[in-house]
């Protein structure tokens, strides 16, 4: 049989070969189109909202069955619901990523007691605050150095001051002037109280809230909670989302506006620690 015959029977081949690559190349720009839409459309295409959190009691937690909690996602689950949108997937990372994480399309909203600053603002959309928070510093019993504010950790020769990375605290040192070489950042509050237990640092800057949840679950014994004195106003803890996500940020946004400061909304979140004192008034909800 000459090479003319043999073409002749791999044609039906060649042509169907032919065929799943332009099937391939359609699916795929398919793909393209939907990953290139907002998170709604996608959502409408059957796709689940991808929420990214990092854990930091009492914002957010893992409860006893591995479920994520905390007073992020109940809010933003109780949210989601009064809108309709049931098929959400939650995607754990470290606090530091989590924002690039969003700009790159990997989730669609932050969930993370997230403080709104200037500085964020430039790269994403923040909700209406769910929070105001105070600061409190976590020291060993006795506060042997006297820590108080973030000025002592410049003053008291040798103070370690934990943050945990990408924070709003660790922002705050270095912009009143504690050395870097006094900063040490953690991934989470778990590594940074162990490392204040095992003398690796001698005070942690974070959330007064999350703070007390803390040493009441862990050795309440071992540790001081003191205030700590800041100058900055409380912080505001929001929910983040793409620029390009505007119209998902605006539904949320509306949602929030009649639960924030409600006595349902302290009903779903006392349980993690949150007073009346810690949440928006309703003459304050539109301050973001």
């Amino acid at each position: 049989m000459g090479q003319g015959g043999i073409f002749f029977l791999k044609r039906p081949y060649l042509v169907a070969a032919i065929f799943l690559v332009l099937l391939t190349s359609v699916l795929a720009v398919s793909v393209l189109e939907i990953g290139g839409e907002d998170a709604l459309t996608r959502y409408q295409h059957g796709l689940p909202l991808r929420v990214g959190y990092a854990l930091e009691a009492p914002f957010v937690m893992l409860d006893a069955d591995g479920d994520v909690t905390g007073e992020a996602p109940e809010v933003l689950r109780h949210v989601l619901r009064t809108m309709g949108l049931e098929r959400v997937v939650w995607l754990h990372g470290d606090f530091g990523s989590l924002i690039r994480e969003l700009e790159n399309g990997r989730i669609d909203i932050i969930a993370a007691g997230m403080f709104v600053t200037a500085e964020r603002r430039e790269r994403v959309l923040f909700s209406r605050p769910t929070a105001f928070i105070r600061p409190g510093l976590l020291v060993r019993r006795g506060n042997p150095l006297h820590l108080l504010s973030l000025a002592d950790f410049s003053s008291q020769p040798g103070a370690r001051l934990a943050v945990i990375d990408g924070s709003i605290e660790q922002q705050q040192a270095s912009s009143v002037g504690v050395s870097e070489r006094r900063i040490k950042p953690f991934p989470d509050e778990v590594s940074a109280v162990a490392a204040i237990r095992a003398g690796q640092a001698d005070g942690l800057l974070l959330s007064a809230v999350s703070l007390r949840y803390l040493i009441d679950r862990d050795d309440a014994a071992a540790f001081d909670l003191v205030v700590a004195q800041a100058e900055q106003a409380p912080g505001a803890p929001a929910f983040a989302f793409r620029r390009q996500d505007s119209r998902l940020h605006e539904q949320v946004d509306q949602a929030l506006a009649s639960f924030i400061g409600s006595a349902k909304h302290l009903q779903l979140v006392e349980k993690f620690g949150f007073v009346a004192s810690d949440l928006p008034r309703a003459t304050e909800e539109s301050q973001r």
